[in-house]
């Protein structure tokens, strides 16, 4: 009788031991693991393609939007009382200051960061004249 109750008892440990063993196993592995399924993640063409699609249409939006914001401004000198001239070209500054904001982010996102077009900057340089939000 005693010989069925081990046999029983070391069925129960053992089970108990690779359930855990095998949890640790997945536990300590999850590192490595996570970082093979990221580059994964990375090197593929859907991921590829929208981000070299979302660096272009960021890029596009700054020229556009900084282009926005020399009209407004060219508008505002010739009225700078106009408190909605003021407000709009505030409103347009601010938009065009999120955009480069955003390409700025992209840049340096694990997931996009390679995948740029080779015409288009690292990041927007806020200092140059067709970029500044001015």
């Amino acid at each position: 009788m005693k010989k069925p109750i081990l046999a029983f008892v070391v069925i129960v440990v053992a089970l108990f031991v690779l359930t855990w063993g095998g949890y640790a196993l997945t536990v300590a592995m999850s590192g490595p693991k996570g970082v093979g399924d990221a580059i994964k993640t990375k090197n593929s063409s859907a991921n590829w393609t929208a981000a070299q699609a979302k660096f272009e249409e960021l890029h596009q939006g700054v020229k556009a939007a900084d282009q926005k914001t020399e009209l407004a401004g060219e508008r505002l000198k010739l009225n700078p009382t106009d408190l909605t001239l003021q407000q709009q070209h505030a409103g347009i500054q601010s938009g065009c200051i999120s955009i480069v904001a955003d390409y700025n982010a992209e840049s340096r996102k694990f997931l996009s960061e390679d995948f740029k077009s080779t015409d288009l900057p690292y990041q927007i340089d806020q200092t140059n004249p067709a970029t500044d939000c001015k």
